[in-house]
């Protein structure tokens, strides 16, 4: 396994951590809005960088890998 790869799980699991605790704080009502832009701008970071090795690698994301939040009436 390359160091880059590790790096890359490395941010993917801290990505996970950050998301399940905001999840719980959400739930909690136990959040702010800089919380929320924080989160958003680390995901994009991240995105970013998901996209940079997928066009390294030459493969793109498949449309059944996408994840779609539910609507309203589903809530």
């Amino acid at each position: 396994m390359s160091a880059e790869a590790v790096a890359l799980a490395v941010l993917l699991r801290r990505a996970q951590w950050l998301l399940d605790d905001l999840a719980y704080r959400i739930v909690g009502g136990r959040f702010d809005a800089g919380e929320l832009t924080d989160t958003a701008a680390a995901l994009d970071e991240l995105a970013v960088l998901l996209k940079e090795k997928a066009l390294l690698e030459g493969t793109e994301c498949s449309p059944h890998s996408r994840i779609s939040l539910p609507s309203q009436r589903q809530r």
